[in-house]
């Protein structure tokens, strides 16, 4: 079927000035102000202009990512930090003042204290360890348990530019039932990345196409070894993408170590991994929900 003359005409103008602003803003990031209100503005008017935005964004992601210059400071639960607007942690937020999962961004806010401890599973590029950084302060300590080879690179780029290195350390690796090594399957986007495709909560609209093979560790053989740190832990994060059962089953026997914790955790109600907190003796509450019953739910014991 011949493609619409008029639809690739506009397609053509549509490239040609998304690539405009997006090479005028690398070059002068000063204008950026005045393209988020402008394409805020075009977005109330025409869906066809807020397009227009977009793509804009685009391309100027394109030109930014990698550069080191990707970085813009934003509010995150009352705190100021440096986001990578090239990631869709950051992107939204910027351009279009939709703070991501802004409910678990004020339940990590409201689990830390200077000084304590920040355990983040599934960090992917830093979003929440970062954020976590900034509340524990000088003397806290975030871990971050990351296994895709690029996430982890950008999560040491993000620590780096927050100037945060002295209080996040990373674990390269993957979190489950049993230490080892493990089949990590990806997407273009590494916050998808999973050891299970089949239980991804995306399962069904995302292919992934390649897999790396990592080591895994469990979550309480870490705390055995690091007795140190895990009394002083106030709050877990764990989002990887359907397996949390495991990363939970690997830790029950050491959580009592971890005294009064709080978990955050991205699962299904009623799915092994609530089931198994329950048991264990933690009250639940939803933080939010998007599908169904899948979304972030806090877990604090009785």
């Amino acid at each position: 079927m011949p493609v619409d003359p008029l639809r690739a005409w506009l397609r053509s103008i549509r490239g040609v000035a998304a690539s405009v602003a997006g090479a005028g803003l690398a070059k002068a990031p000063s204008f950026e102000p005045l393209f988020i209100s402008t394409g805020h503005w075009l977005r109330r008017r025409s869906r066809l202009l807020g397009t227009l935005y977009w793509f804009a964004q685009d391309d100027l992601l394109k030109r930014l990512r990698g550069t080191g210059h990707q970085f813009r400071r934003l509010p995150v639960a009352g705190t100021e930090i440096l986001v990578d607007i090239t990631d869709a942690t950051g992107r939204m937020h910027y351009f279009y003042d939709e703070p991501y999962e802004p409910e678990l961004a004020a339940a990590v806010r409201d689990a830390l204290r200077p000084g304590d401890v920040f355990l983040d599973i599934g960090a992917n590029v830093g979003f929440f360890s970062i954020l976590a950084a900034r509340l524990v302060g000088d003397s806290g300590r975030v871990v971050a348990f990351e296994p895709h080879p690029q996430a982890a690179a950008r999560l040491e780029e993000a620590v780096a530019v927050n100037g945060l290195s002295d209080r996040i350390g990373l674990v390269q690796a993957a979190v489950g039932r049993a230490a080892g090594t493990t089949r990590l399957f990806m997407t273009d986007d590494s916050v998808l990345s999973t050891t299970d495709p089949a239980r991804s909560p995306l399962a069904g609209e995302y292919t992934f196409a390649r897999h790396v093979d990592v080591p895994q560790i469990t979550l309480g053989g870490w705390l055995d070894v690091h007795p140190e740190l895990s009394r002083r832990v106030r709050a877990i994060k764990i989002d990887v993408e359907g397996t949390e059962a495991e990363v939970v089953e690997g830790a029950l026997a050491s959580l009592r170590t971890c005294g009064d914790a709080v978990i955050l955790c991205e699962t299904v109600a009623g799915g092994v991994a609530d089931r198994m907190l329950r048991a264990a003796g933690y009250d639940v509450s939803a933080l939010d929900v998007r599908r169904g019953d899948f979304g972030n739910y806090r877990y604090a014991r009785h």
